[in-house]
């Protein structure tokens, strides 16, 4: 027996013996599995060749017919490079909506350079293959022509230097803080620096009235200086109003009243009698308007020079037709009115 324990191997340990049979084929599934993965991938990228193999190829010219029904716009060349910017983004906004492919672009993009740009472009030709060219490719070589970089940082260096002017309405300073942020995306993308940029170029008199509420977003500052500048032209017109009435006051010489409603005034009539040799009393009165009145007591008007019989002050006869006249040559005098006969005025 005790031989036999001698020559008996020793038993092996189950959890050794576990892991050397399970590791080597745990290595295998694994690389197994990565070899699967790349040929599912392999497959996938043959059959996306295969299908745009199988695709016919269109003409280009099919492709200019469906830019063409919008309109698209012409370059010629010259020395603003703000429209040649215009151009390429024209360009996008209908590549976007039509799903061009790259190449596509550039070739539809060559075909609608005049002038002097297309003078460029075909001496530039020979330096770049148009097949296969990428869009953005196109576009650094365009932007180097007409669209420096200089010309871009000084876009750049205008929109940070960007106020609002005395007479610029918050409307005007809106589209040209948009058309020049563009240049600037670092402080467009994020609307918080959008809005505290906006802020800052606010003429005064509407900052210092926005800037004492915390601002929450662009649309927020922007509603804002709209409404303190609704409020500052209702202010203008109130205090033009104002300054008009008080010089019209002052013209008219007349008093007003607290409504700035002119008071009317009854005029002071003080009636004196004449006599003349010519036995006519000619009256006149010094209202702008021309009135006159008779020398009697009451003030209906008359012509602007009446001709009236100075005995009785009716019209119609002279006085020595007056059939009143005797009638007051009757009367006697009164004690003590020994005061010169002047003619009538009306005093106002």
């Amino acid at each position: 027996m005790e031989d036999e324990r001698e020559i008996r191997a020793p038993s092996p340990d189950p959890d050794s013996q576990s892991i050397s049979q399970t590791t080597p084929h745990s290595i295998a599934t694994q690389a197994d599995l990565a070899g699967v993965y790349q040929l599912i991938a392999q497959l996938l990228e043959q059959q996306q060749q295969m299908q745009l193999a199988a695709q016919p190829v269109q003409p280009i010219e099919s492709y200019y017919e469906r830019l063409r029904r919008l309109n698209p716009p012409m370059f010629n060349g010259g020395s603003d490079p703000m429209i040649a910017e215009a151009w390429i983004r024209e360009l996008e906004k209908m590549y976007e909506l039509l799903q061009f492919s790259e190449e596509v672009k550039v070739k539809l993009a060559i075909s609608m350079l005049r002038g002097s740009a297309d003078s460029w472009w075909t001496a530039m030709e020979t330096a770049y293959e148009v097949n296969g060219m990428a869009w953005g490719d196109f576009k650094r070589v365009f932007y180097a022509k007409y669209f420096s970089d200089s010309v871009r940082q000084m876009k750049q260096n205008e929109f940070l230097s960007l106020t609002q002017s005395e007479h610029m309405i918050v409307l005007d300073y809106v589209n040209r803080f948009n058309e020049l942020g563009r240049f600037c995306p670092q402080f467009m993308e994020d609307d918080m620096s959008r809005a505290n940029r906006f802020e800052q170029g606010l003429r005064h008199e509407i900052r210092s009235r926005t800037s004492s509420q915390l601002i929450t977003s662009y649309m927020d500052i922007l509603d804002r200086a709209l409404r303190v500048e609704a409020e500052l032209k209702r202010s203008d017109r109130e205090r033009a109003d104002l300054m008009r009435s008080r010089s019209d006051r002052s013209q008219s010489g007349r008093p007003w009243d607290l409504r700035g409603t002119p008071i009317q005034e009854k005029p002071r009539v003080r009636n004196y009698s004449s006599r003349s040799h010519s036995g006519i009393i000619n009256i006149t009165i010094a209202d702008p308007r021309a009135r006159t009145y008779s020398s009697r007591s009451h003030s209906g008007p008359y012509m602007r020079r009446a001709r009236a019989c100075y005995s009785c002050g009716r019209t119609g006869h002279l006085a020595r037709d007056c059939p009143y006249k005797r009638r007051n040559e009757l009367r006697p005098p009164v004690p003590g009115d020994q005061r010169p006969r002047s003619n009538a005025r009306v005093l106002h």
